[in-house]
């Protein structure tokens, strides 16, 4: 049995044999592990003799382990989704042996598109600790389209009335990954400011995303660290200036296979497949 401290509903949607009494697992699995509280819990798990591991909870979310920060991995192993995050960190001097690429279950959750009246384009604003001049940018430009814009907010400080039709999902919530893919299954073009988890689904479904890459450095949390923050935007996105973005967008809606074959690449790159035999999470 698999005792799993989550975020974001990664393994949740697997089927792997989950509890919720720690006294019954073999196994103990963090969605982190570079905060003090997943730390004691790795700490604990040891002195009952669990396996630990840290699973990565989301497009990238193994970006503590770079610069600025270049923490330690505490688990014994790391679980990465793809080979493009183990490549990373092992460049950067992590071990590899410690680093296991297990891919992501949430992949497996994708559905057909639905056929809809219109074009949709969806908006996925940048998910910070505050409100953010970036977002605004790009919702004041995706206003002057006739296309129908749906806003889709995660965790977000914003108002909900400062973006149009807006869905907001809870990444504790244990619908959060089933109405990303609602909105994505009737979505013709992603917009967004970076490459998050709804991108990598995006670009799953066969669905264009467009990044509009101009970005003021910032700290988050109070953690001025962040500044240097790693902003990674793939070849599956096509990139563009905020002065560009209505060009970008129509030019990818008239050319939607573009980057088609860019997509499936590194949706593997960074998704990697998922197995649920997979040899670690036996007990």
């Amino acid at each position: 049995m698999i005792y799993n401290w989550e975020h974001n509903q990664v393994l949740s949607c697997s089927d792997l044999p989950l509890t919720t009494d720690i006294s019954k697992a073999k196994i103990l699995i963090v969605w982190n592990d570079v905060y003090p509280v997943e730390r004691s819990m790795i700490d604990f798990a040891r002195s009952r003799g669990l396996k630990t591991y840290v699973m990565q909870h989301g497009r990238r979310g193994s970006s503590r382990y770079f610069k600025p920060f270049y923490e330690p991995i505490y688990a014994d192993k790391m679980l990465v989704w793809g080979y493009a995050d183990k490549d990373a960190l092992v460049d950067v001097g992590h071990n590899p042996e410690r680093i296991e690429v297990v891919g992501t279950p949430i992949l497996n959750k994708i559905k057909p598109k639905i056929k809809h009246e219109g074009i949709n384009i969806v908006f996925s604003p940048e998910h910070w600790d505050r409100p953010l001049k970036e977002n605004i940018q790009v919702r004041d430009e995706l206003r002057k389209t006739n296309y129908n814009i749906i806003t889709k907010l995660i965790d977000s400080p914003s108002h909900l009335e400062e973006y149009d039709n807006p869905v907001k999902t809870n990444t504790n919530d244990k619908d959060h990954l089933d109405k990303c893919i609602e909105v994505l299954q009737k979505a013709d073009l992603v917009v967004g400011i970076s490459e998050s988890t709804f991108e990598l689904l995006a670009q799953a479904m066969d669905i264009p995303v467009v990044i509009m890459e101009e970005w003021e450095s910032k700290a988050f949390g109070g953690d001025t660290r962040y500044v240097d923050y790693r902003r990674v935007i793939s070849r599956a996105s096509k990139k563009t200036k905020l002065k560009d973005l209505l060009t970008t967008i129509k030019n990818q809606l008239k050319n939607p296979d573009e980057l088609k074959q860019q997509r499936k690449d590194v949706v593997f790159e960074e998704g990697g497949i998922w197995d649920e035999t997979n040899r670690l999470f036996k007990n």
